[in-house]
């Protein structure tokens, strides 16, 4: 890999690095995931670059000796102002950013535009943060491969009827029908089911441009705001809060 390198990146965690630096962790379309510093990032005219949440323009040098990689130069291209101001969306954004960490994917590019789609319409319009949480969630699923058609149960094979209420495999973490499921702790309802299968394929500013009404809206997004902590198969600490918000 080149030293010096050129790139887009999106700010998915900052901490502290020693006394005067920072620690990074980006997603970048070329690259995933990454972890980088900036020297001299928490003092000086340096604090200010790439913010939580952030999309940039970075110039990224690489140490192999080190195995070290640290931001030089960077511009910033968007900096939420909307989604730190409104917590709800603060912990919408986090919970983008640590499933991206904990679950990552093999279509950088893709899930850097998935994120970037997320975060500039969350930013334009936090009214609809739980349509855009749901967009998300499912296009990651279809990202991953991992999200089931919904019109037949992967266990069976048997077609749902249009009225059918879903149930769910814990072992193969989809829903399926009632007949083949060992959990009660999701149900997908026939409009729910309806809403996903109208909306696949979707980009996030489509999507939430469906309609749905107050109660579907807050049962779809429950709903998958608990499958994407067993789809991520791993704690995820900001789910809990947004549960809970």
């Amino acid at each position: 890999m080149e030293r010096n390198i050129q790139t887009r990146a999106i700010v998915l965690s900052v901490r502290k690095y020693g006394e005067l630096h920072k620690a990074l962790t980006i997603l970048c379309p070329d690259l995933g995931l990454l972890d980088v510093i900036i020297f001299g990032g928490r003092k000086g005219k340096k604090t200010a670059l790439a913010p939580l949440f952030s999309i940039n323009d970075l110039q990224i040098y690489h140490n192999p000796v080190k195995k070290e990689y640290s931001v030089t130069e960077g511009v910033s291209t968007f900096i939420p102002q909307a989604i730190n101001e409104d917590l709800g969306c603060t912990y919408t954004a986090a919970f983008f950013c640590e499933i991206l960490t904990k679950s990552p994917t093999d279509e950088p590019n893709q899930t850097f535009v998935l994120l970037e789609n997320a975060l500039t319409e969350l930013e334009k319009r936090p009214q609809l943060r739980r349509r855009i949480t749901i967009s998300f969630i499912w296009n990651l699923m279809q990202i991953s491969g991992t999200a089931p058609d919904l019109e037949a149960c992967p266990v069976c094979d048997r077609r749902y009827s249009d009225d059918e209420v879903l149930h769910f495999s814990n072992p193969m973490i989809v829903p399926c029908c009632r007949s083949c499921a060992d959990s009660e702790y999701l149900v997908l309802p026939p409009g729910a089911r309806r809403y996903l299968r109208y909306t696949a394929g979707m980009d996030i500013a489509s999507s939430v441009e469906v309609q749905l009404s107050e109660a579907a809206e807050s049962r779809i997004y429950n709903y998958m705001l608990r499958w994407a902590g067993l789809f991520s198969q791993t704690q995820l600490r900001t789910l809990n809060e947004l549960l809970n918000f």
